[in-house]
């Protein structure tokens, strides 16, 4: 959450922090919980979007947006 939230703050960290961020979303998606892999996917869809565009403005919503769904996901999952 942190490495995403550092490139939501400074998106100029995206290039940098991507190859740090894609293979924990691999991840997230592969290990979720029955009933969770539609919310897992949707998160990795969202900060994965958040590294394709590059209008800082669509990137932020994109990240933000994945942060949002990862801390209720985080708090679902109680972990």
């Amino acid at each position: 959450t942190n490495l995403v939230y550092d490139i939501y703050e400074n998106p100029t960290l995206i290039e940098e922090h991507q190859v740090l961020i894609m293979p924990l979303l691999s991840d997230l998606v592969a290990s979720a919980p029955a009933g969770f892999e539609g919310m897992a996917t949707m998160i990795n869809t969202h900060i994965s979007n958040g590294f394709k565009f590059k209008n800082p403005k669509i990137q932020k919503f994109e990240l933000e947006s994945g942060l949002l769904k990862l801390k209720t996901y985080f708090q679902k999952i109680n972990l």
